[in-house]
């Protein structure tokens, strides 16, 4: 049997003791495929990094258990295919992993040297084509002018990681 851990988000629609019985409807069924439970847990409910399925907070369960490898491809198309689960991560588990503790914490932006919080920049806006005729260009040439050379290297990193990233 090899060791595994898996980590799955429950949307913020159900309630804390209807998470507790999708808790219970995952744990059934790694045991019905012989699965060995070591911890099963619920370690926190946060607002998720992006909308998922139209939701925007979830919450977060982690479960250890010992199977073996033939069961584990059907397990992961079931929790794939169960829409109660938001997303899930199922991954081979470190030594001694079963014993730590987790804390789930929201994100939050670091500080400037001035102790302000450092904004959040809207996503990069694509240009439209130069046939479509905009009121808006003008403005935004405008700002994009009082670009810094850092803020204007960081753009440029952004938009070579898009358009690689499109490619592929």
């Amino acid at each position: 049997m090899n060791k595994y851990e898996l980590l799955y988000i429950v949307g913020s629609q159900y309630t804390e003791t209807e998470v507790g019985e999708i808790q219970k409807k995952i744990a059934a069924q790694l045991e019905k495929l012989g699965a060995n439970i070591l911890r099963n847990e619920m370690i926190g409910k946060i607002r998720l990094a992006y909308i998922i399925k139209k939701t925007r907070h979830g919450s977060y369960v982690l479960v250890h258990f010992d199977a073996d490898p033939a069961v584990i491809k059907d397990f992961n198309r079931s929790m794939e295919l169960n829409e109660e689960v938001l997303r899930h991560t199922l991954l081979t588990r470190e030594p001694g992993a079963e014993n730590k503790k987790f804390e789930i914490v929201a994100y939050v932006p670091p500080l400037t040297d001035e102790g302000k919080r450092v904004e959040q920049k809207p996503a990069l806006v694509r240009e439209k084509p130069a046939h479509v005729e905009s009121a808006t260009a003008a403005p935004m040439v405008a700002a994009e002018a009082n670009m810094s050379m850092e803020e204007l290297d960081k753009k440029l990193d952004e938009i070579l990681e898009d358009d690689l990233s499109e490619k592929v």
